[in-house]
């Protein structure tokens, strides 16, 4: 009893002497000596003792599994890839300690009177509570994740007295794999702007338009862009591409379409409409707009942006942004030696919190000129079916219709066919349509990796769409959740951009070895300044099953252009099997292709054929792609002209208003939208008996 009251006194003492403002303030000053000595015990761990990785067992069970002489080389390629706070302490068990002799060390003799006036553990505890405060665990587990490496983890491992025989035997592998990487290390300059030798030798004049949405920024771009002598206007969506060519060419400036599924070359054109991506870096113009910019923080996209910004050869550029990325922009323009005008824009229409949506009833509280917002098809699907069911004529946008089915439910509900638009937040990325309300039926979505709840900036780009500028006088916000939680968000700023994403030069893809292998060791080498390296993980998977089928190198570089999808099974099987006639050099029947996905015996009324049209638009836009870069040039306009006929029968449905509500998969009962689960209660219950 005694003992324990003293470990009681002792940690009460301890607590009080610790000098948390000089930790905190040490901290901020050296919090790198910090992460690298515990990088360093991470390392000399990988060099002396032994090792373990997280794997599943028989029926999927999660082990601790001693690394042994037959996975070395999957454990090499593990720690980069699954690097975490449990696996650092797992690796180093007395982390805490490595953490109190930096203390012990240091020049800040406060801390270090208390390091050594207290015992070890109760300063170890004491330390560690104070570096969670300030988010420090997870700030050396990204600095140790951003300093390693395959090459790295092979050459502490290969000093190993248990792994040497081990490593010996992807000695070679390693040695190839090393010098691609130093050779991939040496080609990429601290300075991106040198890998976009082209513009550097231009002298270039940025106009940058900062402002929320629905503050006419886009708007006064495209006015200079169509005065200049020639210019193009890049996208973030085929649908906004295609609305500013039809703006262009019916106000008489003609202006070609180019998207990686369709190009529309309009005779006697200067001028041209692009998504971003499909941008030359090669073709002068003497002007360009460049819209959303704020997109160069996307991990998916965000390196066509930066492209763009560092790239472009054009006289005059104009981006348009939102606030929170005007310091990332002006620094990437700087860093190009190029001048930069900020012109600052005001919303047109104000925007408020609409009082009467504080308890919104779902469809009862539903008005014309609404706009519903959700995250998934199927959500889409089932508050539409609501809406109808209740005699409420709705739109519905998302990203899995094709460009022109979503430009026309668009038209739809603003030229007042429709009373509503049921959409994901496709609408927030620049689509100007008449809504009076946005409703957020949902404030969590999944971003691909994991459900989350909607950030500043989402919250502000979708909210901005309502209240057009020159139909309604105010623009209105609700919520069916959260409605004090969207109300807060509005009112915040969002936090700056701090990285811009950027791709791998097309030119490393040309080096010695395989696709995947300069994908993922381009991957691994730290990112310069404010930069950082976009999310290829998918373009690294799709390149691995082209490996797997035949490694073609020169092949696989030309085919991972094409978009493709490896969850979506069936569309990827058409991409495999294309693949697999060029590179083993069999016959490409295209014909038979098109025929089969032309959907032309499909009944419309069938629950899955929506489903089933979007499935065949997307392989169309396939054919569309491969054909481009493989085929025969005078079978494009017949895939576009069948893919139009697909779009035909999406519109038929759509025109229906009958879309399939959500039901039970076990005995078919109708759900409510927001009923998270596949089944009823009562046959869950059943089935539990």
């Amino acid at each position: 009893m005694a003992r324990k009251n003293k470990e009681k006194r002792d940690k009460l003492m301890a607590a009080k002497a610790f000098p948390r403002g000089e930790f905190f303030e040490y901290y901020k000053k050296h919090s790198d000596d910090i992460k690298k000595a515990v990088y360093d015990a991470f390392m000399d761990e990988l060099a002396n003792n032994r090792v373990f990785m997280v794997t599943r067992g028989a029926y999927g069970r999660v082990q601790k599994q001693e690394v042994f002489a037959g996975n070395v080389a999957k454990y090499i390629d593990y720690v980069p890839k699954k690097m975490s706070g449990t696996m650092l302490k797992d690796t180093i068990p007395d982390i805490g300690h490595v953490i109190y002799n930096v203390i012990l060390e240091c020049d800040n003799m406060p801390l270090v009177h208390f390091a050594m006036g207290y015992d070890e553990k109760l300063v170890v505890r004491l330390l560690m509570d104070a570096l969670r405060e300030k988010n420090g665990p997870r700030e050396i587990v990204d600095y140790v994740k951003s300093n390693i490496n395959e090459m790295v983890i092979y050459e502490q491992i290969s000093h190993n007295p248990r792994y040497e025989k081990a490593c010996e035997r992807i000695k070679k592998v390693m040695a190839a794999k090393i010098l691609l990487y130093e050779n991939i290390q040496t080609s990429t300059p601290n300075d991106y702007t040198k890998l976009f030798p082209l513009a550097r030798k231009m002298k270039r004049k940025f106009i940058l338009h900062i402002g929320p949405t629905n503050s006419g920024k886009t708007h006064q771009a495209m006015k200079e862009l169509m005065e200049a002598e020639s210019g193009i206007y890049l996208a973030p969506l085929r649908l906004l591409a295609y609305e500013q060519y039809e703006k262009m060419n019916s106000e008489g400036c003609p202006c070609s379409m180019i998207t990686g599924e369709e190009r529309i070359l309009m005779p006697g054109s200067f001028h041209q409409s692009s998504t971003i991506e499909m941008m030359s870096l090669k073709e002068e113009w003497d002007m360009a707009v460049i819209d959303e910019a704020q997109m160069v923080a996307d991990r998916q996209r965000g390196g066509s942006w930066t492209a763009a910004i560092l790239g472009l050869l054009a006289k005059t550029i104009h981006i348009c942004a939102s606030p929170d990325a005007e310091k990332l922009l002006i620094k990437m323009i700087k860093s190009c030696g190029d001048s930069v005008e900020v012109v600052y824009h005001e919303r047109m229409t104000p925007l408020e919190m609409d009082k009467e949506s504080e308890y919104f009833e779902f469809p009862k509280d539903v008005k014309k000129g609404d706009a519903l917002i959700v995250f998934s098809r199927k959500d889409v699907h089932s508050v539409a079916a609501e809406l109808q069911e209740a005699g409420i004529n709705c739109s519905i946008i998302y990203g899995a219709l094709p460009y022109d089915v979503r430009h026309r439910e668009a038209g739809k509900f603003a030229d007042g066919v429709t009373d509503v638009v049921v959409a994901t937040d496709a609408i927030g990325m620049g689509m100007n349509l008449p809504i009076r309300r946005v409703v957020f039926l949902q404030t969590i979505k999944f971003d691909g990796e994991k459900e989350r709840p909607l950030t500043v900036s989402e919250v502000k780009q979708i909210a901005g769409r309502a209240g057009r500028y020159g139909i309604y006088d105010v623009g209105y916000v609700g919520a069916y959740y959260d409605y004090y939680i969207i109300e807060k968000l509005l009112t915040y700023n969002a936090l700056p951009i701090k990285k811009a994403m950027i791709n791998i030069p097309e030119e490393f893809l040309e080096k010695d070895g395989k696709i995947s292998t300069i994908l993922e060791l381009w991957n691994q080498i730290p990112a310069a300044s404010y930069y950082d390296k976009g999310d290829i993980k998918e373009k690294i998977r799709v390149a691995k099953v082209l490996e797997s089928i035949e490694d073609d190198r020169e092949l696989i570089r030309t085919f991972i252009r094409i978009p493709a999808d490896p969850d979506n099974r069936e569309t990827f099987d058409v991409y495999t099997y294309f693949y697999k006639c060029l590179v083993r050099e069999r016959p490409i029947d295209l014909d038979a292709a098109m025929e089969r996905y032309k959907a032309s015996d499909l009944d419309l009324k069938d629950k899955q054929a929506l489903q089933r049209l979007e499935t065949c638009s997307a392989v169309y836009d396939f054919l569309y792609s491969f054909t481009r870069l493989f085929g025969d040039e005078d079978d494009l306009m017949r895939i576009l002209e069948t893919k139009r006929q697909i779009s035909e029968k999406i519109f038929s449905i759509l025109d229906m208003q009958k879309l399939s509500a959500k039901t039970c998969k076990i005995c078919g009962r109708r759900l409510n939208w927001s009923y998270q689960y596949g089944v009823c209660q009562e046959c869950f219950r059943k089935s539990r008996k």
